[in-house]
């Protein structure tokens, strides 16, 4: 695992409430090595009652294969890829691969993906990084669970 000293796991970072509606960010570490930077996390409602989004933010500036299995969720998701460079994040020099129902889609320009519930996606490899990027992983529930399930359809790269 990629720990940071003095940097808890994502899993058990606590965001700090500034009353009702706001939550101060956290770092917390990824549990994938070439993520070496904190990431930030809003923890839905965990964070704040009643709110139906968590989102984590990553720095990836190495390739590295992020899940290696297809699977699917009980709620929709979202997943962004942008350039690193907080003055551009239109400048993207990387290639991600995405499965996508069964299909590998390459993924060589800033985008966000939108993954319906009981969608069935990846694997998800960062095959390539010229300049690091930016990955972020949201979800619409109140507590984000993993439903692996067995694929169901050939992977094809287009």
């Amino acid at each position: 695992m990629g720990k940071i000293p003095g940097i808890p796991p994502l899993g058990k970072i606590k965001n700090i409430p500034h009353g009702p509606l706001i939550s101060e960010f956290q770092p917390g570490y990824s549990v994938h090595k070439a993520i070496n930077a904190p990431m930030i996390c809003s923890m839905g409602g965990m964070d704040i009652d009643g709110a139906n989004l968590s989102i984590g933010f990553a720095y990836c500036p190495k390739p590295f294969l992020m899940i290696d299995k297809a699977h699917k969720h009980n709620f929709d998701q979202f997943l962004m890829f942008y350039g690193g460079d907080p003055n551009n994040f239109a400048e993207f020099d990387a290639e991600v691969e995405l499965g996508l129902d069964g299909v590998i889609n390459s993924i060589t320009y800033p985008c966000w993906v939108f993954i319906p519930k009981g969608t069935m996606h990846c694997p998800l490899n960062v095959k390539r990084v010229t300049k690091p990027i930016i990955f972020a992983d949201a979800r619409l529930t109140k507590e984000a669970s993993v439903r692996p399930a067995k694929q169901t359809s050939k992977i094809t790269k287009i």
